[in-house]
């Protein structure tokens, strides 16, 4: 069998299994429902494995059959974005791009890079906003989204642009003078600072050993920009949470001192939120690439 069979074996497979129906993946890869079904036949026994089990009222996608699928899935995306990317060398983006952006790292990090971009693709028109609230693409007509942390089971297209670790860190004066917490329970008698946008904001997770140290803390300060916090705690203010864009320097300068170093904290993922990988305009998949070239791989 030759090579181009196989991928549309794959295809057929891929496309059952996101459909859960072979009559509505007949549908949509314009085929016939016995010509979806002797391709998952040929598939199977091709690799002389199960792959789905059929009744005349359901389907089953076996273990061997979802792992195949995952594999399958991410050869035939790739497969795309590679012919893509070759069509894109000779398109010339243009139009309004709008953008949403998180505050203090839109401010720090990326305010740097967009004359450098618009340089580079003078026919896009660049709407940014700088927010820490969450925003909905679709209903708020934005093209992309920054977003940091744990990415919860959002409908959206992500793509990773760089990584930031946590720092729990306080000022020398705060340290001197309230003594340098041992354990995470520890942080339960000083006062903490706590950005309020993250998720499970007052449950903070410490890890040692491969064990998991988790702690409730309650807030002296809540507050929705992570500068304002910064602020606060190089004025002695308490202990805060923060990641490395923003209070790494302070760290190396000594202005600040990381709390708890014998734990690992965690390290949260910078993304590029978009709402489908069909039909993505130009401008946002540009943009895209711009800024993994750019931040992948930054130090803060």
């Amino acid at each position: 069998m030759n090579k181009s069979n196989k991928f549309l074996e794959m295809t057929v497979f891929v496309t059952v299994v996101d459909c859960n129906s072979f009559i509505e993946a007949a549908g949509k890869l314009n085929l016939s429902k016995q010509a979806v079904s002797r391709y998952i036949q040929a598939l199977e026994d091709r690799l002389q494995v199960r792959l789905l089990q059929r009744t005349t009222r359901n389907m089953v996608v076996t273990n061997e059959g979802q792992t195949f699928y995952w594999q399958a899935k991410a050869i035939i995306n790739a497969t795309a974005e590679a012919e893509e990317s070759l069509s894109l060398k000779q398109a010339s983006p243009q139009g309004i791009l709008r953008v949403n952006v998180p505050v203090s790292f839109g401010v720090l990090h990326l305010a740097p890079l967009w004359q450098k971009f618009s340089k580079k693709y003078p026919q896009i028109i660049l709407d940014i906003t700088l927010s820490d609230r969450f925003v909905n693409l679709l209903e708020e007509g934005y093209d992309l989204a920054i977003r940091i942390g744990n990415l919860d089971n959002s409908s959206l297209i992500s793509r990773k642009l760089a990584t930031t670790k946590m720092i729990v860190a306080a000022s020398p004066d705060y340290i001197a003078h309230y003594g340098m917490p041992i354990n995470p329970d520890d942080l339960k008698q000083h006062k903490i600072i706590m950005y309020s946008h993250w998720a499970k904001k007052e449950q903070w997770n410490f890890y040692q050993n491969n064990r998991c140290y988790s702690v409730n803390l309650s807030a002296n300060v809540y507050c929705n920009n992570g500068d304002t916090c910064r602020q606060i705690i190089l004025q002695g203010g308490g202990i805060s949470k923060q990641p490395d864009f923003i209070i790494g320097q302070d760290v190396k300068a000594g202005q600040l001192v990381s709390v708890l170093t014998n734990y690992y904290v965690e390290d949260y993922n910078i993304y590029a939120m978009y709402p489908s990988r069909k039909l993505l305009p130009l401008r946002t998949r540009f943009l895209i690439d711009f800024l993994i070239s750019e931040l992948e791989q930054v130090q803060w």
